[in-house]
């Protein structure tokens, strides 16, 4: 019997292939006392290029999670919102204006690697972005790199956020090219597709863990599949310096687009950047493949009161661990593995 052409492409058998660990496979316990007479002693803050984040979250950049109200309202929380580059240039940099009042230093900016890239980094530099996310679904790619290096051609005061990565090579490979952060986590998002449509995926804690084994300078953050606070201390812990979270705001007030009654119930609409309304959004009318679902996710009110749920979490947990920093918290934690 011949091998398949699985076997044939790799040198070792399926039996040593690792196994990946995803966040309901983990938990964390204490194996010292602790020394925090309250979790409030905990600090769990982060310098991101030009800002400081008292909170080590971040919204992501996409259509129904980070307009200008979103990242007004997570900088005045602590955290930081991306808006996202689905819309004209010039609504992006109107935007961008917007999300600057009162908050001068809370908004970074999302652009793509082809197309319209240059023009929106030129007209969002001069608006005073200085923090920009080069959003792709493939981060080890050289349309990637080649962004980043026109970039710092073009400016020397930016912070670089890159990706999507899944695995230590890949990360290795794009913080060589110059990233300062790197978004680590493939296909592990509530309304990504890419898993079913292409066979690449890789728990995001697993992915991290990775990332973490090589990481030299670049911030990690931890992108995709966050569903509560356990789930963002596991990533911290597990080496990453920020988590991204999409699912958890858009259901929010400060979210862009409209409640809206289903079954009795207020909801809003989540929509993944492939999906075939956002693509449509961005001009192409008939979209021949599909990477994105549409969901909706239940009302929750204000942004505040997520970011705070999560940081009183995080703290909590960090003194579970005698943690007063993210740093001690990685150096204290246990994991165990559930089975």
């Amino acid at each position: 019997m011949t091998s398949g052409p699985l076997l044939r492409a790799h040198s070792e058998p399926l039996g040593d292939l690792p196994v990946a660990f995803d966040y309901d496979h983990l938990s964390m316990v204490p194996r010292t006392a602790s020394s925090l007479t309250h979790r409030a002693d905990a600090d769990p803050s982060v310098t991101v290029g030009p800002l400081v984040l008292g909170v080590p979250l971040v919204g992501a950049p996409m259509p129904d999670v980070c307009g200008p109200e979103m990242c007004r309202a997570l900088g005045a929380a602590g955290a930081l919102g991306i808006l996202h580059r689905f819309q004209p240039v010039a609504d992006q940099v109107m935007e961008c204006a917007a999300a600057h009042e009162g908050e001068p230093a809370a908004v970074a900016a999302a652009i793509g690697v082809t197309g319209d890239h240059r023009e929106r980094f030129s007209r969002l530099y001069d608006a005073g972005c200085r923090v920009f996310c080069l959003d792709t679904a493939n981060g080890a790619h050289e349309q990637v790199a080649d962004a980043m290096a026109w970039i710092r051609n073009q400016a020397d005061d930016v912070f670089i956020i890159s990706g999507n990565v899944a695995t230590a090579e890949a990360f290795r490979w794009l913080e060589d090219r110059g990233a300062d952060a790197i978004r680590v986590g493939i296909a592990g998002g509530s309304v990504c597709e890419t898993r079913t449509e292409t066979a690449v995926y890789a728990p995001t804690p697993h992915a991290v863990a990775e990332a973490a084994q090589v990481r030299r300078r670049a911030l990690i953050i931890g992108d995709s599949g966050v569903r509560n606070p356990a789930d963002m201390c596991k990533l911290l812990a597990l080496g990453a310096d920020l988590v991204m979270v999409g699912s958890a705001l858009a259901g929010t007030r400060e979210a862009p687009g409209r409640v809206i009654v289903v079954d009795g119930k207020k909801v809003k609409i989540m929509r993944g950047a492939a999906s075939f309304s956002v693509q449509q959004q961005v001009g192409t009318e008939d979209p021949g493949y599909i990477e994105g679902t549409e969901t909706l996710v239940p009302y929750k009110g204000g942004v505040e009161d997520v970011v705070r749920r999560y940081l009183a979490g995080l703290r909590s947990s960090m003194s579970y661990m005698d943690a007063r920093t993210l740093e001690q918290y990685r150096e204290n934690v246990s994991f165990i593995l559930l089975r």
